[in-house]
């Protein structure tokens, strides 16, 4: 065979090779994509879930200082009955 043949089939074997080894690469991409979306999703699910037990937190917050004022008042009342009586 003449050189230059030789030369030029052993580079289409060596692209073939590359090609081969370069679709292998990008054929493992979508399970990343894949598992890194799934990532994304469970972790905006966790955010929302999150975000709702701070507002069930807020409002038992904002019950419990309504409680602590109500008692408050109460016992403002009791003090202020209390003293004209002395």
């Amino acid at each position: 065979m003449e050189p230059e043949l030789e030369t030029f089939r052993d580079n289409v074997d060596s692209w073939i090779k590359q090609i081969r080894r370069e679709f292998t690469e990008f054929s493992d991409l979508p399970g990343i994509i894949n598992e890194n979306a799934d990532n994304i999703q469970h972790n905006y699910e966790l955010i929302y879930e999150l975000k709702d037990e701070i507002e069930e937190l807020k409002q038992e917050i904002n019950a419990l200082k309504l409680i602590q004022i109500i008692s408050l008042k109460q016992k403002m009342n009791q003090k202020a009955e209390e003293q004209p009586q002395s």
